[in-house]
């Protein structure tokens, strides 16, 4: 039976590893680029985007970010 997150973080992160950087993140406001902590192909997910506008993954490094939205085909 799956089990229910309950997240307590003011920076909206899922999961993060020690040493890697946040692999999973959400919230209203993708990082902007050259942001610091998250990790390469860090998922994060826009909580009020549209169609092709919701998912997002980091091509950049854990020290300068690069989201991009990931499109996915019809």
């Amino acid at each position: 039976m799956a089990r229910s997150l309950d997240l307590h973080s003011a920076e909206e992160t899922i999961i993060e590893v020690p040493g890697v950087g946040i692999l999973l993140a959400y919230g209203t406001s993708v990082p902007s680029d050259a942001a610091a902590g998250y990790a390469t192909g860090c998922l994060y997910l826009k909580t009020d985007g549209g169609d092709a506008t919701s998912a997002y993954v980091n091509e950049g490094s854990s020290t300068s970010a690069n989201f991009n939205a990931i499109t996915v085909a019809a």
